[in-house]
């Protein structure tokens, strides 16, 4: 099983295991079976050496009387004579009884075997009288002038043969091991470079869904379909941005001259002390329309990377007051009372007009949506080496479900808000200009209270 559901391989590893996986069986079947028939063709060797000569013997025996045929076998073969430990004979009778040996074997400790067939040789391995190693081969006799068929085994010392075996062993496992081990680099080396197109075509994807298409000509043929597949699409992706941008931007850029008009022609006529109480609320309506038009035009700039963050050292403490002094009015209108856990000084290296307006939207959200009456509280954090900033408020009409929801355009929790002050893209614009800023803005309920938490933020040290 190459993958699970929550942690998938690579196709990468899914290709190495697949091929160290099976480079290994198929280099263990190849050792297993050379050293199978290595094995025999050692052995095979000896076996037929011994035949060989028990057939030469059993003709000489068969031939002649057994002292005649023994002396004879000597003559002709000193091997067997003594003096040395190669080769071995001994002959038994029906009953057991040794009959003849030869001058290597003159105590007759030759192992007869357990069973020999009637029509067929007999292998078996033994130790020699010597305490070497040996092999030997029995076969049935008929000798003249005796009733029943004799034994007779021939042995031959085998550790040379046994030596020799190791050794193919040794050059197996060395030729086997040195040929996995080429196997598995050059299988890496195939996977890594059969792969690369496809690592390449990923980035590539990567990259042209924000800017040019994929040069599909330049990938093998298996990716150009898929790099045209995706080209339409890219294409298609960002013809509908950029006329979504382009509408926000087209509308807004409209809509700010007629609203200016408007609210020049309102506050002359709230000069009229009679008109004054009837236009203030047209007056509230294009402010909050003008807080609409401002939140587009910034969010299409700084989403289409037109405006870029410009870092210099920023006092965030003097900074957080300042937009604390700008939610005030909103936040004496609705009696909410603003409490600031700063320290004198926090610095940062950061764009102050963006961290500031991302302040300023937070601020402003709070104090509009907490309940009336209540409190919000800003807490700024500048120990060590980073800086922390959140913003908390009452919320008891929100559930967790909805913070998934923060940060969409025109979002409200319930259509009673829809007589706030905001264009409802205060927290959408604020999302926007922390990731601009590289900051992370997150929510989060803790017993009743909504906190903004402004994270990302390091702590610069200046000098005195």
């Amino acid at each position: 099983m190459w993958s699970s559901e929550r942690h998938p391989l690579s196709i990468r590893l899914r290709l190495l295991l697949f091929l160290f996986a099976g480079l290994g069986i198929v280099m263990l079947g190849l050792f297993l079976l050379l050293d199978r028939g290595l094995d025999r063709q050692i052995y095979g060797r000896l076996d037929e050496g011994l035949k060989a000569r028990a057939h030469a013997i059993t003709v000489l025996l068969e031939s002649r009387p057994t002292q005649e045929a023994l002396a004879e076998l000597q003559a002709m073969s000193p091997e067997y004579a003594g003096g040395g430990h190669t080769d071995f004979l001994q002959l038994w009778d029906a009953s057991g009884h040794t009959l003849l040996t030869s001058g290597s074997n003159r105590d007759a400790k030759l192992t007869p075997p357990d069973a020999v067939p009637a029509n067929a040789p007999y292998y078996y391995d033994l130790v020699l009288p010597d305490g070497h190693h040996g092999r030997a081969i029995a076969v049935r006799v008929t000798l003249q002038g005796r009733s029943g068929d004799a034994i007779l085994a021939v042995a031959e010392e085998r550790e040379q043969v046994d030596a020799l075996e190791r050794q193919v062993h040794v050059a197996l496992v060395s030729g086997v091991m040195l040929t996995s081990l080429m196997a598995v680099v050059l299988a890496f080396l195939a996977v890594r470079g059969g792969l690369r197109p496809l690592l390449a075509f990923g980035g590539a994807a990567r990259d042209g869904a924000e800017s040019a298409d994929l040069q599909a000509d330049t990938l093998p043929r298996e990716l150009r379909p898929l790099a045209h597949a995706l080209n339409d699409a890219f294409g298609g992706l960002r013809r509908a941005l950029q006329r979504e941008r382009r509408f926000a931007r087209d509308v807004a850029h409209e809509l700010r001259t007629p609203l200016a008009e408007i609210r020049t022609a309102v506050e002359l006529a709230r000069r009229d002390a009679q008109a004054s109480p009837a236009l203030e609320g047209a007056l509230d309506s294009t402010e909050r329309m003008s807080r609409c038009i401002d939140g587009l035009l910034s969010l299409s700039r700084y989403e289409s990377g037109m405006q870029e963050a410009q870092l210099e050292p920023v006092d965030l403490s003097a900074s957080v007051q300042r937009s604390l002094q700008l939610a005030a009015g909103s936040a004496q209108r609705r009696r909410v009372r603003m409490h600031l856990d700063a320290p004198p000084e926090c610095w940062t290296q950061t764009d102050p007009a963006l961290l500031e307006r991302v302040i300023d939207n937070l601020l402003l959200n709070a104090a509009d949506y907490t309940p009336e009456g209540s409190e919000v509280l800003v807490r700024l954090r500048c120990a060590g080496t980073h800086v922390d900033v959140r913003i908390g408020n009452p919320a008891p009409d929100l559930e967790p479900g909805d913070l998934q929801r923060f940060g969409e355009r025109f979002w409200r929790k319930s259509p009673a808000r829809e007589a706030s002050r905001h264009g409802g893209l205060g927290l959408a614009l604020a999302q926007s200009l922390a990731e601009v800023l590289g900051l992370r803005l997150d929510f989060r309920l803790d017993g009743g209270w909504l906190w903004a938490e402004l994270g990302g933020l390091n702590r610069l040290d200046v000098p005195d």
